[in-house]
């Protein structure tokens, strides 16, 4: 009897890398302007075409718990998110109107728990945000 080589699976660092990239994507591009090209930073205004711009946290410690929480990632230029690390002073007042205090206090602790991804897991946040993302192509 003939042995086949086991299938190789992709790694969970793997496929954290790539649920990242596309959810990253996704929050960039859903919002961008009617015409799908450009978008401003949550924290300085300035506009930017989409593929410009990175995505940000709003509660630090970008562990698991928080990475992919919709509702505290946003688009921002690179003098915000990297130079001025998140420019974190508007980002949380900006948020704290949002959601209020109440919302925000719940996901500030929960960024403090631990949470662990199986490689399956992150997979499906992958296929999903991809799926999100042709959605909005197919919008225009």
């Amino acid at each position: 009897m003939k042995s086949y080589p086991k299938k190789k699976t992709k790694s969970k660092s793997y496929w954290k890398k790539r649920a990242w990239q596309m959810f990253s994507k996704w929050i960039r591009l859903s919002h961008t302007d009617k015409f799908n090209q450009f978008i401003e930073c949550y924290t300085c205004g300035i506009r930017k075409a989409w593929d410009e711009m990175d995505t940000g946290h709003g509660i630090e410690g970008r562990n698991n718990a928080v990475l992919f929480m919709e509702e505290i990632v946003k688009p921002q230029c690179k003098q915000c998110n990297i130079f001025k690390h998140g420019n974190l002073r508007v980002f949380t007042l900006k948020l704290l109107d949002e959601l209020g205090h109440s919302r925000y206090k719940q996901l500030l602790d929960k960024s403090n728990q631990t949470e662990q991804y199986k490689a399956y897991q992150l997979e499906d946040i992958y296929e999903t945000y991809k799926k999100k993302v042709e959605g909005l192509s197919n919008k225009t």
